[in-house]
């Protein structure tokens, strides 16, 4: 028997009593599993269970390794159809009660893992995006053709703006596109691919590749055949979860398919929660480490990125290493100002470049592991000297990777266990520095398994002739802080896929790059790829502006460079007349800082910049320094439509483009400043306009939709208003291109008269007034153009009762035509009753707008009274004259 309050509270608060219930049975049930099937669950589904926070139905991720066996139990013993199974990996995504965990899938000889599902969400959109950062200018200027033509990129979250015209021509929709449009996925689509056909600032890395998307309720990779049929090379994956420390079944999941489709590469961002500590994991308790947003970002064969300011300082919230079994973590840095997300989305874009390069060069695409050596040998160490759990591997540098890709700076091959592969490398004078890379995409490791690495290699850098040997760079991972913020020290790595050799000043001759198959657990042959990078002394790079770039006179444009010379001061000095004179900017230049602000003065033209030093002058391409031309249309007509922009002062000449099948093309260049086009047989909506400086272009308008400019056939806006007794008309024209004369034409109930006019066209608003305003007033005004060709606008009334509670209009009216009726407040229903001469009522109707319609056609020529009834009021009746 219950006591009397415990049953008082049950009937008051039933739904309080389950939850205990709930929660306590969840408890119990949670203590009587046996310790080697709790091993089976994900560190955070312990503390969930622990805490009996399990809800009765949830959808759960489970590991299995009989995929077929499985999936028959679940279906025939407990009657459950699966989500999504990635049978490659063995994964399945299931919706089930906790019961059925703990009772019969958990104690299950096959089941390896359980996980719950987690709700993703996007990890902050991007503002404020700057190419020059991670050296995106540089690379189109210097690679232009390999823009990822052909490739395609698969953006993992809710889908983007398909109509974008950055991207126009370029998506592939697909069955796994989300229904949700996401401005996220947006932006990250242009950060990525995005053509730049909206405005200079929306050019991304890859302008040419192919776009889908694939929604992101599934954490897990997607079918094969999705892979395969649309040909994804790149997968953007800008989304977190929770701070998760452990070795899911989705980061076995992206490893497996790393190794089944070794061209494909997935890119995830960090994560936002970089100042915070993880509540599980050998690094719990520890703020501002091992807080990555997601245990699929403990992928091995991924990279993860974490994100930066404009001059490569990581940023306190982008997430920090270690991995939960102390790999490094993230693999690289990029520019991202609010969060990761961007930062993921700069790698990809690079990535499909490279990938179009190699495709170009070879045939084929290049295998991942090479990729994310390539990008990881070439990124610009940041923050502590060498490797380190903020930065990785250092900031992505767009350049630098193509550079080396390009000039064959690398070698891919095979190792089996014991083995050995020596690659020769010749070091020649005035070297700064040789970096050397070595990658490989490792099999999955079972989930929850306390160390991912399976086959480990080992990469080493000597001389045969002297005899020394370098061993790579490795982190201390001891879970202290003070430990995680150690340099790198030289030694044999035993956690990490990824092992990085450099030597400062190596002194000239031959080096041998050897990899060893230390400890191949899993396959006979390890695949691998091994990259290295020369940096010359005396050597001084200009990073932005570059031959295609704009600097903008109203804002402050970061300059870039990279310098290995010797003196660390020097002058900087611009030139705005093609290098005849040259005015100095700066005479005190730190050259070791790479980067220096200017604004510079505020013109259209063309300009050089240089760098001085005591012995050497570095000297920029030609760049343009202008600013965005405001655009306008002037009219939009059934024939022809125009538009037009202010002169620039200096600029004769400007190139107008218009959006083609995918990219904006140069269409005509004008020495006028307004087009006219015909509307019909004409397929192009979108144009712009850039001013022509000594044969460049300087940066082109925003892309316009001429149609949807709120202009149509020559008129912007007319509006009708009351001043007491009399009407106020506004006119705003789009244009006064070909206008001769403007009319205010006024209805008297037959015919349009004319208010008042004007043949002084100047300008585009004009103001008319009438002064006799009486019931409804309709206005319109008639444009008079060159040839004889008018234009009218649409019909704009105005209505004036005066002292007058009902006014009766057109008075008289002819048989047939419409009455109207006024009336000054309908607050309350009115009731008309029209009668003839004879007392007779003819028609009767509700009152209750401003305006009602009365028909005539009912009455025959001759007077009638309009009679008005309000409630509470004495009736009102007036005279109307039907002719």
């Amino acid at each position: 028997m219950l006591p009397d309050p415990l049953k008082r509270t049950i009937i008051k608060y039933p739904h309080v009593f389950l939850l205990l219930f709930t929660l306590a049975f969840n408890s119990l049930a949670y203590s009587q599993i046996s310790p080697k099937n709790i091993e089976k669950f994900s560190p955070a589904l312990r503390v969930s269970a622990s805490r009996g926070a399990m809800p009765v139905t949830g959808i759960y991720v489970i590991s299995v390794s009989d995929t077929i066996g499985f999936r028959d139990f679940m279906i025939t013993q407990l009657g459950v159809l699966p989500d999504y199974v990635y049978s490659r990996a063995g994964v399945f995504i299931i919706r089930t009660s906790w019961r059925n965990i703990i009772d019969s899938i958990v104690t299950r000889s096959e089941v390896l893992f359980i996980d719950v599902q987690r709700i993703p969400k996007e990890e902050v959109a991007v503002s404020n995006f700057d190419i020059s950062t991670n050296k995106g200018n540089l690379l189109h200027n210097r690679f232009p053709l390999f823009d990822g033509q052909g490739l395609m990129v698969s953006v993992k979250e809710n889908r983007p703006d398909t109509t974008d015209i950055d991207y126009k021509g370029r998506y592939v929709p697909t069955a796994l596109t989300s229904t949700t449009l996401s401005s996220h996925a947006t932006i990250m689509s242009t950060i990525i691919a995005g053509a730049g056909n909206t405005y200079y600032e929306g050019k991304g890395f890859a302008k040419a590749a192919n776009l889908s998307s694939a929604n992101f309720t599934n954490l897990l990779p997607e079918p094969e055949a999705y892979y395969q049929q649309y040909n994804i090379s790149v997968q953007n994956h800008s989304y977190g979860t929770g701070i998760e420390n452990y070795y899911g079944a989705d980061a076995m999941a992206y490893d497996a398919n790393a190794t089944i489709r070794p061209a494909l590469l997935h890119v995830f961002s960090a994560g936002n929660s970089g100042t915070q500590a993880s509540a599980i994991g050998p690094y719990a308790g520890i703020a501002g480490y091992a807080n990555l947003t997601g245990s699929f970002k403990m992928a091995k064969n991924i990279i993860t990125v974490g994100h930066t300011d404009s001059i490569g300082n990581v940023l306190a919230p982008s997430s920090k290493g270690p991995a939960y079994d102390g790999r490094v973590k993230p693999d690289l840095v990029a520019f991202g100002l609010d969060g990761s997300s961007g930062a993921a989305a700069i790698v990809s874009g690079i990535a499909l470049s490279l990938q179009d390069a190699y495709k170009k060069t070879y045939g084929s695409l290049p295998p991942s592991d090479l990729i994310k050596a390539v990008l990881l040998n070439s990124a610009d160490d940041t923050g502590p000297v060498g490797i380190d759990y903020a930065s990785g591997y250092g900031s992505a540098n767009a350049c630098k990777a193509m550079q080396g890709l390009f000039n064959n700076r690398f070698f891919t091959g095979t190792i089996s266990q014991g083995g050995t592969q020596t690659f020769g490398l010749t070091i020649l004078p005035n070297c700064k520095l040789l970096k050397v890379t070595l990658v490989w995409n490792d099999p999955p490791a079972a989930a929850n398994a306390s160390k991912s690495l399976r086959n480990d290699l080992d990469l080493q850098v000597s001389t045969p002739v002297s005899g020394n040997t370098w061993l790579p760079w490795v982190l201390s991972h001891a879970a202290h802080a003070d430990s995680l913020l150690k340099l790198p020290v030289r030694k044999r790595d035993t956690l990490n896929n990824v092992e990085q050799v450099t030597i400062d000043n190596p002194i000239p001759g031959d080096y041998e790059l050897k990899i060893i198959g230390t400890n191949l657990t899993s396959i006979s042959s390890q695949p691998f790829a091994i990259v290295f990078q020369l940096d010359t002394l005396e050597t001084f790079t200009w990073y932005y502006p570059g031959k295609e770039d704009n600097l903008f006179p109203d804002r402050k444009n970061l300059l870039r460079w990279e310098s290995n010379l010797g003196e660390t001061n020097a002058i900087l000095e611009s030139s705005f007349d093609k290098g005849a004179s040259w005015q100095p900017i700066n005479s005190s230049v730190n050259l070791s800082t790479g980067y220096l602000a200017w604004t510079p003065k505020d013109t259209f033209t063309t300009a050089l910049l240089r760098m001085r030093t005591t012995s050497q002058v570095f000297t920029t391409d030609t760049f343009t320094i202008s600013k965005r031309i405001n655009t306008y249309v002037g009219f939009n007509c059934p024939d022809s439509f125009l538009f037009y922009w202010n002169r620039v002062p200096g600029v004769n000449r400007y190139q107008v483009y218009r959006l083609g099948e995918k990219y904006m093309e140069p269409f005509l260049a004008s020495q006028d400043t307004l087009v006219l086009l015909p509307s019909q047989g004409n397929p192009f909506r979108y144009y712009a306009i850039a001013p022509i400086l000594d044969n460049k272009t300087g940066v082109r308008s925003y892309g316009f939709n001429y149609e949807t400019q709120g202009v149509e056939c020559y008129i912007r806006t007319f509006l009708a208003t009351s001043t007491g007794n009399a009407g106020r008309l506004e006119l705003v024209l789009g244009s006064i291109y070909r206008v001769q004369k403007i009319t205010l034409e006024k209805f008297d109930g037959q015919n349009w008269l004319t208010v008042a006019q004007t043949t002084t066209i100047a300008g585009l608003i004009y103001n008319f007034t009438d002064p006799l305003l009486q019931g409804a007033n309709i206005y319109r005004i008639r444009i008079d153009l060159q040839g004889d060709k008018k234009v009218y606008s649409d019909v704009e009334t105005v209505y004036y009762l005066g002292e007058l509670p009902f006014i009766v209009y057109p008075n008289p009216v002819a048989r047939g035509q419409n009455s109207f009726v006024l009336a000054a407040d309908v607050s309350e229903e009115i009731q008309l009753q029209v009668y003839n001469l004879g007392g007779q009522k003819i028609y009767e109707t509700s009152i209750v707008d401003i305006q009602t319609v009365v028909p005539t056609g009912i009455l025959s020529k001759g007077l009638y009274f309009y009679r008005f009834t309000r409630k509470g009021e004495k009736d009102v009746v007036l005279k109307l004259m039907v002719q």
